[in-house]
């Protein structure tokens, strides 16, 4: 099948990949060309899930795996949806793809005006004996319903688990089993808690509370081997043998870039390689979402931000300029929220290590405080960090931990930082307040107060 000669005056736009971005590309290449027609294709037999919700459908908070599926609606015209197609060339020459039926095994080819690659990351598999050799036989991804939903299946059966790694997913997942009722250990190579995302001491609080939830944590210790006859039996970390039938891999993911690689795209280590249009190195080839290497707002510099909130944003982008628009990306700043048992975790733009290797000389504050009034029988406590350059108040990160409102101030300071805004400015910002809601003097308006005491700037501000 060639579609060439069918509608020649139409644009025609290829996405490959039914995420987030992709979905938001389609949308918006859709509003900004009301005759395009758009093809999306993706190797499931079903249109999208959200991978955030996976961890809360083992712990049993969302009812069903199934619960976290839903589709994109069929009835608009303009928009084809190959599921359960399987991508498997891009010629950059002839500007077509070549596409596999999975049902049938026939395959086809779809010439394009513009492409959109949004194939999405896929799970770091550690280099040591048994990692691949268990999978299926006691390792488990937690990266999709049906892997998920496996690990739910084994998880009611064993008594057991090793969490392999300390990114949100696998925290959440830690949870998950151990209110279960498994005996859970997380281990990770660096000793802090997420540590391109907080400080050591912010992280800090994250590790005291698994322990304190029963779940014991080996940071900074490597794992060496995963040991089992059939099945997984046991890990050895750093020469200790532990017991487990459960082995969970979540060591991060790294971009599916195959595709463009083999087209002769221009990708990095991270991911393909994208301007401030999201386009590559071919013109009129988008890419976006995981798969991708983009840019910081805060300096401009080369970085992976792998959440549904930049893809869907870099999908909208990608959209209008593949339906011929010239819309600008202004750049990633990781705004990141967790809910790790009790603990609200979230965190926006540097922190003070990846500052420092920036260049920056990084002013630190932290302040902790209760969220509401105290005599609020509710009032929870919460800590929140704010980074700051020190030679010119500009804000360079912020974190937030506590049990309610962790993430609001940290999209605060996402804002902050987005509109250019340094800790004097910030400082200035009227918050709301009410007594069942906030306090009169916001936890982030100390911290904003406090930093531009350290930073000698109180005057005429």
């Amino acid at each position: 099948m060639n579609m060439s000669n069918e509608h020649d005056t139409k644009k025609r736009i290829v996405i490959i990949g039914l995420g987030v971005g992709g979905l938001y590309a389609a949308k918006s290449a859709m509003n900004a060309d009301r005759t395009a027609e758009i093809t999306i294709i993706e190797k499931r037999d079903y249109d999208m899930f959200s991978a955030c919700g996976l961890p809360f459908a083992i712990e049993g908070i969302v009812p069903s795996f199934d619960a976290l599926k839903f589709s994109v609606p069929g009835h608009l015209k303009r928009l084809k949806k190959l599921l359960y197609h399987e991508l498997t060339s891009i010629d950059i020459n002839k500007r077509s793809v070549s596409v596999k039926n999975i049902t049938t095994a026939g395959s086809f080819d779809i010439e394009f005006n513009a492409l959109i690659v949004a194939t999405g990351a896929e799970p770091v598999i550690l280099p040591v004996p048994g990692a691949r050799e268990f999978i299926g036989k006691g390792i488990h991804f937690v990266t999709n319903p049906e892997n998920s939903k496996e690990l739910f299946e084994h998880a009611k059966k064993a008594r057991s688990a090793v969490v392999v790694g300390g990114g949100g997913i696998g925290l959440e997942v830690a949870i998950a089993l151990k209110a279960m009722g498994l005996d859970v250990t997380v281990t990770k190579r660096s000793p802090p808690v997420l540590p391109r995302t907080l400080d050591p001491d912010m992280g800090q609080p994250i590790e005291d509370h698994l322990n304190e939830r029963g779940i014991r944590t080996l940071f900074g210790k490597s794992l060496e081997a995963i040991n089992g006859s059939e099945h997984v039996e046991s890990i050895t970390i750093e020469g200790e043998v532990i017991k487990t039938d459960i082995v969970v891999m979540s060591a991060g993911v790294q971009a599916d870039m195959k595709l463009a690689q083999a087209a002769g795209i221009e990708c990095s280590k991270n991911g393909v390689v994208t301007n401030n249009r999201l386009e590559t190195s071919v013109k009129d080839i988008y890419a976006i979402g995981d798969c991708i290497e983009t840019f910081h707002l805060i300096n401009s510099k080369p970085c992976v931000m792998r959440l549904a909130t930049s893809a869907y944003q870099q999908g909208i982008i990608a959209g209008i300029n593949a339906a011929g628009g010239n819309a600008k990306y202004h750049g990633a700043l990781n705004t990141f929220v967790s809910k790790i048992g009790k603990l609200e975790i979230s965190a926006v733009g540097f922190n003070s290590k990846i500052a420092e290797e920036f260049g920056y000389e990084v002013s630190g504050t932290k302040v902790k405080a209760p969220n509401k009034p105290e005599y609020m029988p509710n009032h929870k406590d919460i800590t929140v960090k704010i980074l700051a350059d020190k030679k010119t108040g500009r804000i360079l990160g912020g974190q937030a931990i506590g049990e309610e409102g962790a993430a609001w101030r940290v999209n605060m300071i996402s804002l902050a930082i987005r509109a250019g805004m340094d800790i004097s400015a910030l400082n200035r910002a009227e918050l709301a307040y009410s007594p069942p809601v906030s306090e009169v003097y916001d936890v982030l308006s100390m911290a904003t107060e406090f930093a531009k005491r350290r930073l000698g700037r109180n005057k005429n501000s």
